[in-house]
């Protein structure tokens, strides 16, 4: 028998701890029964991995006694997995939320290692929302960049990060929040919702018409959840579209698409205008988002074309005008 003595106070903080270290660190949940017996289901001891169980013994002294009753060790295939703060395996800033929209955002980090990751979210903490990077491709990343859609405009949303590695441990981070924008007119002159269509695009992925998934329609929905998506086009990609009537266009925003293993990235493009004056090329820094680009042109519509790219299925996130 090993006997545990506390005072009232200390039996508080122990007792928090016990819970915190099986929810978090080793994922399984403490209980008290009604006659007073405690029961860690995991418990790591001088290496090892143990269950233990404690009966509650009174006293009548200030202290609250328990007494290890009985302990075994536990089967390698009933050890949980370890559950370790995000930030140990965050490169730079922690997982952020940016490009926030009244009915969409985007989270975004780097991990220093490949992680599976996902969001979770939702108007209260307890959730009720999914999101992850359709980049994942049923893999692992380093760069993460999960979209949360369907939010309701003018609302505070909770989120929360977590992930697993190849070796099976798994990453969390503390529940934050955001709020939504208020609803905007939409004032992007390539939009679908502004009359704006496409007129020729270089493929789409699988075969796709422009409207389905990967289509071109995809690069002017006005969401960061969709792409267009070329079918191994890469530098010879490119995507026409028209406007409802003729517009002066002072800038142009671009993002690029790109896969987890390096492909689809465009480096650099060069827009055309209904006059046929080519302007560019304009390089792209990165993929994480959309990046403007001065043109000061009128013009009744817009083609854009891959000047340089990593190859393979070339595509936009989005493409505005402005």
């Amino acid at each position: 028998m090993l006997p545990i003595f506390m005072t009232k106070q200390a039996r508080l903080l122990i007792t928090s701890s016990i819970f915190c270290f099986a929810n978090i660190v080793l994922a399984e949940q403490a209980t008290l029964s009604d006659n007073l017996t405690l029961q860690i289901p995991t418990l790591q001891f001088q290496g090892q991995n143990l269950w233990v169980e404690f009966q509650y013994n009174e006293s009548i002294t200030d202290s609250i006694n328990f007494t290890l009753t009985d302990y075994g060790l536990l089967a390698a295939e009933s050890v949980p997995p370890k559950i370790l703060d995000i930030a140990t395996v965050t490169d730079g800033s922690a997982p952020t939320i940016v490009d926030i929209k009244h009915n969409e955002a985007r989270l975004t980090f780097i991990s220093t290692i490949p992680l599976a990751c996902s969001v979770i979210y939702g108007s209260t903490p307890t959730f009720g929302a999914i999101a992850t990077d359709p980049n994942m491709n049923g893999g692992a990343i380093v760069n993460h960049n999960p979209i949360l859609t369907q939010l309701a405009a003018n609302t505070l949303y909770y989120y929360r990060v977590q992930g697993s590695d190849v070796q099976g441990n798994l990453y969390w981070a503390p529940t934050a929040s955001f709020t939504t924008t208020a609803a905007a007119m939409d004032n992007n002159l390539l939009s679908l919702n502004n009359g704006a269509s496409v007129t020729a695009v270089s493929s789409n992925f699988g075969g796709a018409t422009n409207n389905q998934a990967w289509g071109a329609n995809s690069a002017i929905d006005g969401s960061n959840n969709s792409a267009w998506s070329s079918a191994g086009d890469g530098d010879n990609a490119f995507i026409e579209i028209s406007l409802a009537q003729s517009k002066q266009i002072n800038t142009i925003e671009v993002w690029s698409r790109s896969m987890s293993d390096g492909t689809a990235k465009i480096f650099s493009f060069t827009i055309m205008v209904d006059s046929g004056e080519v302007l560019g090329p304009f390089t792209l820094p990165d993929t994480q988002e959309a990046h403007q680009f001065t043109i000061n042109r009128n013009s009744s519509s817009i083609r854009l074309d891959v000047a340089s790219s990593s190859g393979g299925n070339t595509g936009l996130v989005e493409i505005a005008a402005y």
